[in-house]
């Protein structure tokens, strides 16, 4: 009696663990808590002296960019920080009111934009861009005694995903008018910006602000650049730092204004509201626009041949596996050798692995919508949901590429120097 006991006990036993097992090869992957790779993130650090617009600029580029439009993607910012932008704003649109006060000195802010776009039915956010806001005398003057601001903005710019230098508009009506202290102050503003630019590895961009006031130079805006453009380049330094970073990197030249053709005037050495001035701020989002790509393009030039090779190998891997499996399996050595060569070449946000992420994303070739739904069709819960982050990343990303080809059609002269795209 005891025998027979003893053996249904064990066969029970063996029963439950059979069941248990059963379970658990049924039992649904868990969901991603976020993107394969995580979130891409890049730092960006505008250098511009005080009042040259970099206030305006990052209010402007809110502004354009908080909703999706046709673009596919908007821009979301801690609510603290929306409160600023959105008081900003309103001070710079009205027309009784004094412009906005820059950054004081010593005062530091990180703006953080996530780029959102739909992920599954959803809006989530699929990039990061970091922007910091400083005071422009940190570029020119000693700093106070004790502070540590000027340490931690050459800090940032050192480890910089992109560098975007400012001029100053109203610098450049003042030179082109013969004011001589207008002129010094541009050529101050550009020497700060080549000494901070030269050593750098990460791609820079060029913005002019206060594009309005320059609107007397020529009726076209392309030929109007171009005057400007040859005015900087005849400046001493300036076109040997273009010349240094086009050898490896893109370099342009945007111009922007941050409150529209129609609503300042230079009016008795000052930059004043018209009382019936329209708000309508043109091209500050292409300031923003062009980091991504360029910094992704600069990364794809600086790659040779068989690392290359490595990573259209690995994109296809990821199609054919699906992206969190293709994470988990990209091996050591890959990333090893591949974090060591984009280091060696842009040395910034782009070889971690997120942004490694990206890169693959962007590598990997385009699919129907047949060929891609099967795909879905075969990967599992978790898979499904990194698959659709990557989707929207490629939207955002080549959103973004479709603007810079856009831009340059609209002004061929804004490239100032670096490989055109194109495949590789």
């Amino acid at each position: 009696m005891s025998l027979t006991l003893i053996v249904l006990a064990l066969t029970l036993v063996v029963v439950l663990l059979l069941a248990r097992r059963r379970r658990r090869t049924h039992r649904p992957a868990a969901l991603l808590a976020g993107p394969p790779g995580g979130i891409p993130a890049f730092r960006i650090v505008t250098l511009g002296l005080q009042g040259s617009g970099k206030t305006l600029l990052l209010t402007g580029i809110y502004r354009r960019l908080q909703t999706p439009g046709d673009r596919g993607f908007y821009l979301r910012v801690p609510h603290e920080q929306l409160i600023e932008l959105n008081r900003w704003y309103r001070t710079a649109a009205d027309v009784h009111e004094e412009w906005p006060r820059g950054t004081t000195r010593g005062e530091l802010r990180q703006f953080e934009f996530s780029v959102m776009a739909d992920v599954g039915g959803a809006a989530e956010p699929v990039v990061k861009l970091g922007y910091l806001e400083y005071p422009g005398e940190l570029l020119t003057d000693p700093d106070a005694p004790g502070s540590t601001a000027q340490a931690t903005l050459l800090q940032a710019i050192a480890g910089a995903d992109a560098l975007v230098g400012i001029i100053d508009g109203f610098r450049l009506l003042q030179a082109e008018q013969g004011d001589r202290r207008g002129a010094l102050m541009l050529e101050a503003s550009l020497d700060a910006m080549i000494n901070a630019m030269l050593p750098v590895r990460s791609p820079i961009v060029f913005v002019i602000t206060k594009w309005d006031l320059l609107d007397h130079l020529h009726p076209d805006e392309n030929e109007r650049l171009r005057i400007v453009r040859d005015r900087l380049m005849a400046t001493p330094g300036f076109a040997d730092l273009v010349k240094v970073h086009s050898a490896r990197r893109i370099v342009r030249l945007i111009p922007v204004t941050a409150v529209g053709h129609d609503f300042a005037v230079f009016s008795g050495g000052t930059v004043r509201k018209k009382p019936d001035g329209r708000f309508r701020p043109g091209n500050v989002e292409a300031a923003l626009s062009v980091v991504v790509p360029d910094i992704l393009r600069q990364t794809e030039l600086a790659l040779d041949r068989a690392t290359r090779a490595e990573l259209l190998a690995a994109a296809q891997r990821r199609m054919r596996m699906g992206p969190a499996e293709a994470l988990r399996t990209l091996g050591s050595h890959f990333t090893a050798h591949a974090v060591r060569v984009l280091a060696s070449a842009v040395g910034a946000g782009v070889i971690a692995e997120s942004g490694l992420m990206l890169l693959l994303d962007t590598l990997r070739p385009q699919d129907d919508p047949a060929e891609r739904g099967a795909r879905l069709a075969r990967l599992g819960e978790a898979d499904r949901l990194a698959e659709h982050y990557v989707q929207a990343r490629r939207r955002v990303v080549g959103e973004l590429q479709r603007q810079v080809a856009v831009l340059e059609a609209k002004l061929p002269v804004s490239r100032l120097g670096g490989d055109r795209w194109g495949d590789w």
